[in-house]
């Protein structure tokens, strides 16, 4: 294994991610719901078209940081299980996380941009779209959460409570995806229950495991009798 601070910098984007992940979604305020009527989705649109261009700008940045986080988070489980293809899910899945984050900022920033002298069905067709994309983003973040639930417990990279702290995101994320079934109510997509609860309980995760990458406070690595410090 060679010497090195990528882990320390991983942990710097996953902190990153989660400041601007959390700015980006309570900067505009509390949106309605798809189950709101039209005028009140309209006008919140409207009204904070600025802070929603912002938001999505952050979300966007934000896309990249997880992948990153991931990567070196991967990158540490791999040199512990080498054999294992946890590390891959974890890099994959946050790929994919990244991906459909990147695309809901963007059409979120498209809602918002047009929203003056724009055919109010389509606004509201555009607000549907991405209220139910950030809803399915559950499914997606369920892999890489898991991945890295069973990588710690496996590997004991980090605190085995941090790997059961992992999976029990992965089950919230995955049970807020089937808001897409709701249309009103507690459970309805988008909302304050299947969406913002995951990531909540996601970003927690991140803080965590983020800290021990940061302060590179991960177990020594053994070869035979010899300890190696990660570095």
């Amino acid at each position: 294994m060679t010497e090195r601070h990528e882990l320390r910098w991983g942990g710097f984007a996953g902190l990153a991610f989660v400041v601007l992940a959390l700015l980006g979604r309570f900067l505009p305020g509390t949106p309605p719901t798809v189950g709101d009527s039209d005028s009140t989705i309209t006008t919140w649109i409207t009204d904070n078209r600025t802070m929603l261009l912002l938001s999505s700008l952050m979300w966007a940045a934000a896309a990249g940081l997880i992948i990153w986080f991931a990567a070196a988070f991967a990158e540490a489980m791999r040199e512990r299980a080498e054999r294992s293809d946890v590390h891959l899910a974890l890099l994959a899945g946050s790929v994919l996380v990244g991906g459909a984050i990147f695309v809901n900022a963007g059409l979120t920033a498209a809602t918002a941009f047009g929203v003056d002298g724009r055919d109010e069905a389509i606004t509201l067709s555009m607000f549907d779209l991405t209220a139910v994309m950030t809803t399915m983003i559950g499914f997606a973040a369920a892999l890489p959460l898991a991945a890295a639930g069973m990588g710690v417990l496996r590997t004991h990279v980090m605190p085995n409570w941090l790997g059961y702290l992992a999976l029990l995101a992965a089950v919230v994320s995955f049970l807020g995806a089937f808001g897409v079934f709701a249309t009103s109510g507690t459970f309805v997509a988008g909302g304050l229950l299947m969406t913002t609860i995951p990531l909540l309980l996601s970003a927690v995760w991140i803080i965590c495991a983020g800290g021990y990458m940061v302060r590179e406070h991960l177990p020594e690595l053994t070869t035979g009798d010899t300890a190696v410090p990660q570095m």
